[in-house]
């Protein structure tokens, strides 16, 4: 990307700060999972720092459920700012008697955009330790449930949670959508 995903500005305000005021409307607790020494932008959420930085999205999980004082954590990356704050609550609805609750938009699982139980922290530690640093392995040794995409679309018929921003064109051209059609966010009462 060039610059600090976090830092990245929609509507004059940084990403990070939007996204987690997004999800405190409808979750009573936000975590982000920082590197040490990143600076962030000032947000609500409590803050903690990856003990293994450069080892991918699996050590940010093992650090972020274990410190979560819930029992499930919807967790996202800082890098989709249509995240709908209803479809995270609809993920976090379907999580009885699964372990991992994760999306599935146009053939591919989203990891970064699903629900764990705090109780995989474990497994995931475990799965680090062996150098294995993809979110899907854990897949395979829970209960998960898949939630198909025409299910996701009653709740984000677009799919905009899911666009996420890797380039310097990714951000363009979410900017332009953002200031075409707003931020796309309904957060429900």
């Amino acid at each position: 990307m060039g610059q600090p995903k976090a830092w990245l500005e929609f509507g004059g305000r940084p990403l990070l700060t939007i996204l987690v005021e997004r999800m405190l409307a409808v979750f009573p607790e936000a975590l982000v999972v920082s590197a040490p020494g990143q600076e962030l932008p000032e947000t609500p959420a409590r803050v903690v720092y990856d003990e293994s930085p450069g080892e991918g999205p699996v050590a940010g999980l093992v650090v972020g459920l274990r410190e979560v004082t819930r029992p499930l954590a919807f967790v996202s990356s800082c890098d989709t700012p249509f995240l709908s704050a209803e479809l995270a609550q609809h993920l976090v609805s379907r999580a009885g008697g699964f372990d991992v609750v994760v999306p599935e938009w146009e053939g591919r699982l989203h990891p970064l955009h699903a629900v764990y139980r705090a109780t995989v922290q474990p497994l995931l530690a475990d799965q680090l330790s062996q150098g294995r640093r993809r979110p899907v392995d854990l897949f395979e040794r829970v209960r998960r449930l898949v939630v198909p995409e025409p299910e996701l679309r009653e709740v984000d018929p677009d799919g905009r949670s899911f666009l996420n921003m890797n380039t310097p064109e990714d951000y363009a051209a979410a900017r332009e959508l953002w200031e075409r059609e707003g931020p796309g966010t309904e957060v429900p009462g």
